[in-house]
């Protein structure tokens, strides 16, 4: 590696690690954008956080993903600068900030590891009782959460479609004028409209006559009868790995870099021995 090569060999290995180092930034800053900007993942996770965690703590995060991708970007900089004009002092502040980088990717990664265990454990019975008591009380977060991913996974309700049968929304008529033609919300029908942006705001069933039908032969075809809860997990724990792997895996390319510089630097200390 470059502790191993000379001079012009360590230089040249750094400027192209920084290449790919300020790629890795870019690789932060679109996840942390498309985390922040995606009101998928934004309703998706109502659903999953819990009493002891913020709701926005996705917005956090994402906003911690474009504040490290940034500084990454910064720390390239430095990091050509201290190559290109061989200073060491340069290149000790471009090793101290990528460990400071490698300590808040780690930080990231493990704590994503443990919040998603405490956010699976007692997510079925959460969810429950949320859903019989917020669901379409005055156009809440919760209701805006659940018709998306009603809408992006082709389910109703948590369990099952008969899960609106229990909830206040369903006996107490709140929010709905004529009661007795809804039985579950229209982003469990089959839509007309499913590739429509923003569909979930403005579904179009195709049959809505038969999806609010309550024999379970007339509506079946019309209606979805899964609950969400299966994919909601299934969802959160892909996304959660890939933020982990992420985390992990850009904070070992860090560590190679860490090694680079130290090959630098050893490589300038050498040179300026030797009088050059």
């Amino acid at each position: 590696m470059a502790i191993g090569c000379g001079l012009k060999c360590s230089k040249g290995v750094l400027l192209t690690f920084n290449l790919l180092f300020w790629l890795s930034g870019g690789v932060f800053l679109v996840v942390g954008i498309w985390i922040i900007l995606d009101p998928t993942k934004t309703h998706l996770f109502h659903l999953t956080y819990t009493e002891d965690v913020a709701a926005d703590l996705l917005q956090y995060l994402g906003y911690c993903l474009v504040a490290i991708g940034c500084v990454i970007f910064l720390v390239g900089f430095c990091g050509c600068c201290g190559s290109l004009y061989e200073r060491r002092s340069v290149l000790i502040t471009y090793f101290v900030f990528l460990f400071l980088l490698l300590c808040a990717e780690l930080s990231v990664a493990v704590a994503t590891l443990i919040y998603r265990e405490d956010f699976l454990t007692g997510l079925e019975n959460r969810l429950l009782n949320r859903f019989r008591n917020l669901y379409g009380r005055d156009s809440s977060v919760f209701t805006q959460a659940i018709d998306q991913a009603q809408y992006t996974f082709n389910c109703c309700g948590i369990l099952s479609d008969a899960d609106y049968v229990n909830t206040k929304w369903r006996n107490e008529s709140v929010g709905i004028s004529n009661r007795s033609r809804i039985n579950v919300p229209l982003t469990c029908c089959t839509l007309a409209n499913p590739d429509v942006e923003e569909s979930w705001q403005h579904p179009q069933p195709k049959d809505e006559t038969a999806c609010q039908d309550t024999e379970v032969n007339k509506n079946q075809m019309a209606r979805h009868k899964k609950g969400c809860l299966e994919d909601l997990e299934k969802w959160f724990k892909e996304d959660t790995t890939l933020l982990i792997g992420l985390g992990i895996g850009i904070a070992f390319f860090h560590m190679i870099g860490m090694i680079l510089s130290i090959g630098l630097c050893r490589n300038i200390g050498d040179g300026l021995a030797q009088g050059h």
